[in-house]
C-alpha cells in the first residue's frame, strides 16, 4: 500500500513538473502563431492573451501516464490497460484536436456536438457507462436507459467546463477540487489497485496544477477549448469509472456534487438561451441556444465581487469545496441512504435559485407576460406543466406509501418504480387526450377543471385494472392507496396551472426590491411615491406586473389622506399617510423619492396645488395616472 501511494506521489510530481515546463513553451508558440484571445464585450481580459494552453496539460498528462504504466510493476501496482483506457486515450486526442482547431479557426457548434456524441458512444462501447444503482431495479441495466444517460453525461460535462472557463484559473481550480474529491472517495470506498483511475487522478491533478501557476489571475495564458474539452471529458470518464452500481451516493450523488458548479452553469445556460430563443425568434434577433453570452455563474459572481476576479474565483472554489465535503459526509454517515445528499443538494439548489437565477426567472416572466406570443408561452408552459404533474404524482405516491406503509405489501425499489409507472402512464395519456396541456388555464372554466379531474380519475381506474390483471395479489391491498391517490392528485395539478399571476406578481415584487436598491446609486431609475391607494394604484401595479423586466422605476409606497388605510400594505407597498408625512425631513431622507404619481381621480383642487408646491420645493416630478400616465409638472420646466 505504501509503495502504491509513493508511486502516486511520484507521478503527481512528475506531471506537475512537466506542466510547469511545457506551459511557457506552449505560450511562446501560441504568441508566435497569433493564437490569442482578443478582448471583446463577452471576455474579461483587457489585453490579448495566448490560448490553447490546455495542450501543455494534455502533453504532460500522457507523457506521465505512459511513464507510470511502464514503471507501475516496480511499485507492485498492477496497472492494466483495459479497452476503456485505450478508448479514453484515442477519444481524448480527437477532442483535443477539435478543440485546438476551434481555437485557431473556429468550428460550427453542430460539428462539435456530433464529435462529442461520437466519442461518448465509443466510450460506452468500451464499457464506460452511466449506471444507476442496481437496487432501483433490473431496468437500470437496459441499454435504452444507460446509453442516453452516458451520452448526456459526457456531452454535459464536456460543455460544462467549456462554458465555465471564463475567469482566470476557474476551470483549472474546479477540476482540481473535483479530482481530489473523487480520489479521496476512491480510497475511502476501497481503491482497486488493478484499475488505472486511482493512478491517473494524481497525474491529472498534477498536470492541471502546473498549468494553474500560469493561468491564475493575472493569467498569462488561457486554457482554450483544447484544454477545457479534455478536462471535461476526463472528469466525466473518471466519475463513471469511480461509480458503483450498489450505492446511490457514490454512483450518482458524489459526481454531481463534485462537479456541481459546472453542471449547474450548463443547466442555467441551456435554460437561459432556450428562453431567449423563444423570446426573440420573431423579432429577427440572433439570440439562440448556441449563442454565447455574459450571464454565466462566474460572470454574475464577478459582478457581485465588483470586478475582482480573484474574489469571484475563490468564492466559487469555496462553494466547490463545500459540495465535495457534503459528498464525503453523505458517504461517511451512511452510504446506503440518500437523505444527506438530497438535503444538501436541496440546500445547494436553493442557493442557486435564490442568488444565481435572476436572469432566467426574469426571462421566464417576460415570456409569460409578453403580448402576442402565445406560441412562446405554450413552449414554456407545456414542459412546466408536464414536469409539475410528474412531481405532484411522485410526491403523492411517496407520501401515501409512507402513511399507509403498515397496510401495504413490502415492495422492492424496482417494484415501486413499476407501480409508479402503472399509475402515471394512463393519467398522462388521458391528460394529453383531453388537451390539458394546451388549454389557456389563465382563462379556464369549471368545465376545464372538471375535465382534468375526470382524466385523473379515469386514468387511475385504468391503472388499477392493469394492476388487477398483472398482479391480482396486489389489487386488494392497494385499493385505499389508489383511491386516496386519485383524490389528492387533481388539486395540486389545478393549483400549478393557476400560478401564472402569482409567479408574475412574485417577479414584479422581487424586481421592485432590486430597483429600490439600485436606484440609490443609479439616477436613471426613478423612485416613485403614489398619492392615492385606490383603484388607480391597483391598475398601475397590475401593469407593472405585466411589464416585468421592462420596468425602470422603483415603487416606494403610497400616500393617502384617508387615516383608515394608514399603516396597511398593498402589494408590498406601505401606505404611509398624507402629504404631511413627507414634510418630516427624516422620512423624506429615508425614502428619497424623485417623483410623486397621483393615482386618484377624486382630489380637491386645493390639495393638488399643495402637492405641486411641495414638488417644486423639493425638486420632484409630479405626474398623474388614469388610463395612462400624464405629466403635470417637471422641475426642468421654466
Amino acid at each position: 500500500m505504501i509503495k502504491q501511494l509513493l508511486l502516486m506521489g511520484v507521478v503527481f510530481s512528475i506531471a506537475c513538473l512537466f506542466s510547469l515546463l511545457l506551459t511557457p513553451c506552449v505560450r511562446y508558440w501560441m504568441k508566435r502563431f497569433n493564437i490569442v484571445d482578443m478582448p471583446d464585450a463577452r471576455r474579461v481580459n483587457t489585453t490579448p492573451i495566448p490560448r490553447s494552453g490546455g495542450l501543455a496539460i494534455v502533453i504532460a498528462f500522457f507523457i506521465t501516464a505512459s511513464l507510470a504504466v511502464c514503471c507501475a510493476p516496480f511499485f507492485h501496482y498492477e496497472a492494466v490497460l483495459t479497452p476503456a483506457w485505450m478508448a479514453f486515450a484515442g477519444c481524448s486526442l480527437v477532442l483535443v484536436a477539435v478543440g485546438f482547431w476551434d481555437d485557431c479557426k473556429g468550428l460550427p457548434a453542430l460539428f462539435r456536438l456530433m464529435v462529442q456524441i461520437g466519442v461518448a458512444s465509443i466510450m460506452y462501447s468500451a464499457g464506460v457507462a452511466f449506471h444507476l444503482p442496481s437496487a432501483w431495479g433490473e431496468w437500470t441495466a437496459c441499454t435504452w436507459v444507460t446509453l442516453p444517460l452516458t451520452i448526456a453525461w459526457f456531452i454535459g460535462l464536456i460543455n460544462a467546463f467549456n462554458l465555465i472557463d471564463g475567469l482566470d484559473g476557474l476551470a483549472s481550480g474546479l477540476a482540481i477540487i473535483a479530482s481530489l474529491g473523487m480520489l479521496g472517495v476512491s480510497f475511502y470506498t476501497g481503491a482497486n489497485f488493478n484499475a488505472l483511475h486511482p493512478l491517473m487522478l494524481p497525474i491529472f491533478i498534477g498536470s492541471i496544477l502546473g498549468f494553474l501557476r500560469y493561468n491564475y489571475n493575472p493569467a498569462s495564458i488561457f486554457m482554450g477549448d483544447s484544454g477545457s474539452l479534455f478536462i471535461g471529458f476526463s472528469l466525466a470518464t473518471f466519475a463513471l469509472l469511480l461509480g458503483r452500481a450498489d450505492a446511490f451516493v457514490v454512483s450518482f450523488g458524489l459526481p454531481v456534487l463534485c462537479l456541481g458548479i459546472p453542471m449547474t452553469d450548463t443547466f442555467l445556460a441551456i435554460l437561459r438561451r432556450t428562453l431567449r430563443y423563444v423570446l426573440y425568434r420573431k423579432e429577427g434577433k440572433k439570440d439562440g441556444v448556441m449563442t454565447a453570452d455574459r450571464n454565466h455563474v462566474h460572470h454574475r459572481l464577478l459582478s457581485f465581487a465588483r470586478g475582482n476576479q480573484r474574489r469571484a474565483v475563490l468564492g466559487l472554489y469555496g462553494l466547490a469545496v463545500a459540495l465535495v465535503v457534503l459528498g464525503f459526509i453523505s458517504i461517511v454517515i451512511k452510504e446506503s441512504k440518500a437523505s444527506i445528499f438530497l438535503i444538501g443538494f436541496a440546500a445547494f439548489a436553493y442557493v442557486i435559485v435564490r442568488f444565481m437565477t435572476e436572469i432566467e426567472l426574469w426571462d421566464a416572466g417576460r415570456l409569460l407576460s409578453k403580448p402576442g406570443s402565445r406560441m412562446g408561452r405554450r413552449t414554456l408552459a407545456i414542459p412546466l406543466y408536464i414536469l409539475a404533474d410528474l412531481v405532484v404524482m411522485a410526491s403523492a405516491h411517496l407520501g401515501l406509501y409512507f402513511v399507509l406503509n403498515p397496510m401495504l405489501p413490502t415492495f422492492t425499489t424496482g417494484q415501486h418504480f413499476n407501480i409508479f409507472l402503472i399509475y402515471v402512464v394512463p393519467v398522462a395519456l388521458l391528460l394529453v387526450f383531453t388537451q390539458a396541456y394546451h388549454r389557456i388555464w389563465g382563462r379556464s372554466t369549471r368545465k376545464d377543471s372538471l375535465m382534468l379531474v375526470m382524466a385523473v380519475f379515469v386514468g387511475s381506474l385504468l391503472s388499477h385494472i392493469v394492476i388487477s390483471f398483472v398482479r391480482p395479489d396486489w389489487a386488494h391491498p392497494l385499493i385505499r392507496f389508489h383511491l386516496l391517490w386519485a383524490l389528492i392528485v387533481p388539486l395540486p395539478m389545478l393549483g400549478v396551472r393557476l400560478l401564472k399571476s402569482a409567479f408574475l406578481q412574485f417577479l414584479a415584487t422581487a424586481e421592485n426590491r432590486l430597483l429600490k436598491k439600485r436606484s440609490l446609486h443609479d439616477t436613471s431609475i426613478e423612485r416613485i411615491l403614489f398619492y392615492g391607494a385606490g383603484i388607480n394604484l391597483r391598475a398601475y401595479v397590475t401593469l407593472y406586473e405585466l411589464n416585468v423586466t421592462r420596468n425602470h422605476a422603483a415603487m416606494l409606497g403610497a400616500l393617502d389622506d384617508n387615516p383608515g388605510v394608514r399603516g396597511r400594505v398593498f402589494r408590498d407597498l406601505p401606505i404611509l399617510g398624507p402629504l404631511e408625512y413627507l414634510e418630516d425631513k427624516q422620512h423624506f431622507e429615508r425614502l428619497k423619492p424623485t417623483k410623486i404619481l397621483i393615482s386618484t381621480a377624486a382630489m380637491r383642487p386645493e390639495r393638488l396645488e399643495e402637492i405641486k408646491a411641495f414638488c417644486k420645493a423639493k425638486g420632484l416630478k409630479l405626474t398623474q395616472f388614469e388610463q395612462f400616465e400624464q405629466q403635470l409638472y417637471s422641475p426642468t420646466e421654466k
